[in-house]
């Protein structure tokens, strides 16, 4: 249903071209055979099996500072399979790949979601697209306004031609673009609903509010609906709602999750919050101070620094919200973690979803069922996803990071551990399982300062083919003070399932400081 999605106006007649189904740009040139693209691979990029891009926003380019990459990891699982093996090559793709220009400070790669072939029918040609923010970038003579960019597969390459980009000056009823505002720091697609975080918008006077644009293409029209949504009147300076976001779709149309970290609390700073954006358009948040939610706000909980959802279908539609607040105090263990839960019930407004509210489960290192010893410092809960990885009967799993989790006595290598959970979110007891970089067979080892865990996603390598075929996903973690050698903070990822060996996914560079705000890609 994408393809109606960025049907724009006048304004951005070649996006508007793009994604309603028009030919997009050819492959770049090829010799010999080209691989195709495996229409049961939902993140094959380049053809000839399921990829993983990750972002690397940080990443320089001579003269350009920060100008920002993505690493593209080619060919990592047989046909039909959801074990990944070690990628076939690597390859470093900037905005100069796909006719871009080049701009210190533009972050491109600082947000970064694969959308498959199917939903937008750009070119009918089973390979995947990408959807990149670079937030830094320049619109007009707005610096660090930021732009959101589709680049296109194609088979045997992505396409080196340029590719069409948006920003607030090309989206209608934004109010335009303005300087510094990070359009495009986060992103979330759901169906024909797209979702684009723009934390360091003033609203006002209020610097740094943050807004999120939502480009909405299920209506009955011709051209998409696209609105803004600021916090509303409890907007603060310095809140940049919008900074985290996920979205999840339902009958009743797609919710927009927004985590607002930095939201006070009263006079409780940076206790966060987390939002939702309704379809019937109502903004309501939940902290830990709302009625039925675990814990109470404190300054610099961070409640909200992540956020992932799945729905459950007990007694009717609910969706579960997991949120992490890394900065939770455990007993006397200064931010140690926790992961608390929300929930979403479909049926408790006549007027549409409306209504995000908290519950009193929530999961420390402490709870049974979760791997790990609670440790000041540790900030479990950094990153969260939610799926059934593995193979373990269809259950359903919480992953969580803990980037400064120490090894041993090596100080915030990381980790990332697994835990299986009921249909509330409890942990469940039963098998639990953890990623650190001292496991036997992990390739590499626990460096002071690694931060395994910082970033989470989770990744399809493949795609139900058959009754007879079982899949499962994987997920995808960053490490962004990986070393190389002698090069501090290279960055590097791990893909796999906690549990079991990951593979390693390295960047084929050597760049000191380049994984600095590494992200994993997002799936559709």
């Amino acid at each position: 249903m994408l393809r109606s999605l960025i049907r724009l106006p006048s304004a951005a007649l070649a996006i508007a071209a793009l994604w309603a189904g028009a030919p997009g740009p050819g492959p770049t040139a090829q010799t010999g055979a080209v691989d195709a693209c495996w229409e049961e691979a939902p993140t094959d990029l380049d053809g000839g099996g399921p990829d993983i891009a990750i972002g690397y926003p940080s990443y320089d380019l001579p003269g350009a500072r920060d100008a920002g990459a993505i690493v593209l990891h080619s060919d990592l699982a047989a046909p039909g399979s959801s074990t990944p093996h070690a990628p076939r090559s690597r390859i470093v793709l900037t905005a100069a790949s796909f006719g871009l220009p080049v701009e210190a400070g533009a972050r491109f790669g600082a947000a970064v979601v694969t959308v498959p072939d199917d939903a937008l029918h750009v070119d009918d040609d089973d390979c995947s697209d990408l959807l990149v923010g670079a937030p830094g970038a320049a619109v007009g003579s707005a610096a660090g306004a930021g732009r959101v960019h589709l680049l296109t597969g194609g088979p045997g390459a992505m396409s080196a031609a340029p590719v069409e980009s948006y920003d607030g000056d090309t989206l209608p009823e934004v109010g335009g673009a303005q300087a510094g505002a990070g359009f495009g720091s986060a992103l979330a697609v759901s169906g024909g609903v797209l979702a684009i975080g723009e934390p360091r918008r003033d609203a006002g006077s209020v610097v740094d509010a943050g807004r999120v644009v939502r480009v909405d293409g299920q209506g009955p029209g011709p051209e998409p609906v696209v609105t803004a949504f600021t916090q509303g009147g409890g907007t603060e300076p310095g809140d940049r709602f919008g900074e985290v976001l996920d979205a999840f779709p339902t009958g009743l149309g797609a919710l927009i999750l927004v985590g607002v970290p930095r939201e006070d609390v009263g006079a409780r700073t940076d206790a966060g919050a987390v939002a939702l954006i309704a379809p019937d358009d109502v903004v309501n948040l939940v902290t830990q101070n709302s009625p039925g939610t675990a814990g109470a706000a404190e300054s610099g909980d961070r409640f909200g620094a992540s956020i992932d959802a799945f729905a459950t279908f007990t007694s009717h539609p609910v969706v579960r919200v997991a949120i992490g607040v890394p900065g939770e105090d455990v007993g006397d263990l200064r931010d140690a973690g926790l992961v608390g839960w929300a929930v979403i019930d479909l049926f408790d407004s006549p007027r549409g979803v409306s209504l995000i509210q908290g519950t009193g489960v929530a999961l420390t290192q402490r709870s049974p069922g979760v791997a790990g010893t609670p440790e000041a410092g540790d900030r479990f809960g950094e990153a969260v996803v939610t799926g059934e990885y593995g193979t373990d009967g269809g259950r359903r799993h919480l992953v969580v990071g803990a980037p400064t989790e120490d090894v041993g006595a090596v100080v915030a290598s990381g980790s990332v551990a697994l835990t299986r959970v009921a249909e509330d979110g409890a942990a469940m007891t039963g098998p639990s399982a953890a990623w650190t970089q001292d496991e036997p067979g992990t390739t590499g080892a626990a460096e002071r300062g690694d931060r395994l865990g910082a970033a989470l996603a989770s990744v399809d390598l493949t795609r139900i083919i058959d009754d007879d075929h079982v899949t499962w996903q994987v997920v995808l973690a960053t490490v962004p003070g990986e070393d190389i050698g002698a090069v501090p903070d290279v960055g590097a990822a791990y893909v796999g399932v906690p549990g079991s060996t990951p593979v390693l996914l390295l960047p084929p560079f050597s760049q000191p400081g380049a994984g600095a705000g590494m992200t994993p890609m997002h799936g559709w």
